[in-house]
């Protein structure tokens, strides 16, 4: 399982989703019914995959790809340093 996979499975499992309904295009507040389980999301991926994210990375993020991208890119620059 690669990155990307292994973060979209950690995000369903959290949202209570089935893998399939988190797709790339899939808008983060559609797959949610409170933004306090986006937050716990959010946390949870940090936590999980001992990353950091700032207020200012994640305001513009609407979608799944977008946080994916996110948490890709501060994995694999963990994991250089």
């Amino acid at each position: 399982m690669n990155t990307r996979e292994t973060v979209r499975a950690k995000m369903a499992e959290v949202l209570g989703s089935a893998p399939e309904r988190v797709s790339d295009d899939a808008v983060l507040t559609d797959l949610v019914n409170s933004s306090f389980l986006l937050v716990e999301m959010v946390i949870e991926l940090q936590e999980e995959f001992d990353v950091r994210f700032q207020q200012s990375d994640i305001v513009d993020v609407v979608n799944v790809g977008q946080l994916l991208d996110l948490a890709e890119s501060r994995i694999e620059a963990r994991a250089k340093a």
